[in-house]
């Protein structure tokens, strides 16, 4: 064999062992990524896709704020919770608004708020236990100038320093342009004496 076929053949061998060794690598990285899913609230919230997977009723929509809240105020403290964290729930969060709520409630004020509330639930040793949806039955719903308003209840079950009550809170949501369901607000409401349906999350 001529030293010139010796040297075509050592340097087509080379670049098929590169080729090789960059598609092995490239195919790890893959498999890598597809093999990681979120399994803790935490990593289920921070990676939540408000895209693709926005929620597709009002019950869902509302239930995906609170599962946020409760996370927030009952673990903002722990070691493995970072500001950055916080930071992105904060968004996701905002993802859930109505365009007229973000109007009025920019990002940085609404993470000093959260801030204040996490503080707030340390100092006075504050727990959410869980929440109770209204049953999709019991969500009211109406249509004014065109647009399609909800209302539901969610009652929250707390604990303050070894001491449980509830509070009674009221969601309003709009529906946007795109058909999902966005909160307009929601504020705390005089609790009724009657016993309230719903499953506690």
């Amino acid at each position: 064999m001529k030293k010139g076929t010796k040297a075509f053949t050592l340097v087509v061998f080379i670049v098929a062992l590169l080729a090789l060794g960059l598609y092995i690598y490239v195919t790890n990285e893959a498999a890598g990524k597809q093999d990681v899913t979120p399994t803790s609230e935490k990593e289920i919230l921070l990676n939540y896709d408000m895209v693709e997977n926005y929620p597709k009723t009002v019950r869902e929509t509302v239930k995906m704020h609170c599962r946020y809240l409760k996370y927030i105020y009952n673990e903002g403290f722990s070691k493995d919770f970072t500001e950055d964290d916080l930071f992105v729930m904060n968004q996701r969060i905002r993802q859930l608004f109505d365009e007229e709520l973000l109007e009025i409630n920019s990002a940085d004020e609404q993470l000093r708020n959260l801030k204040k509330e996490m503080d707030l639930y340390q100092t006075n040793k504050q727990k959410i236990v869980s929440y109770t949806l209204a049953e999709a039955s019991q969500i009211e719903y109406n249509t004014d100038k065109g647009n399609e308003y909800a209302k539901m209840r969610v009652t929250i079950a707390m604990r303050i320093d070894g001491a449980s009550f509830s509070v009674d809170e009221e969601y309003i949501l709009r529906k946007d342009a795109d058909g999902k369901w966005k909160i307009l607000g929601w504020q705390a409401i005089k609790q009724d004496k009657a016993d309230k349906e719903g499953d506690a999350k």
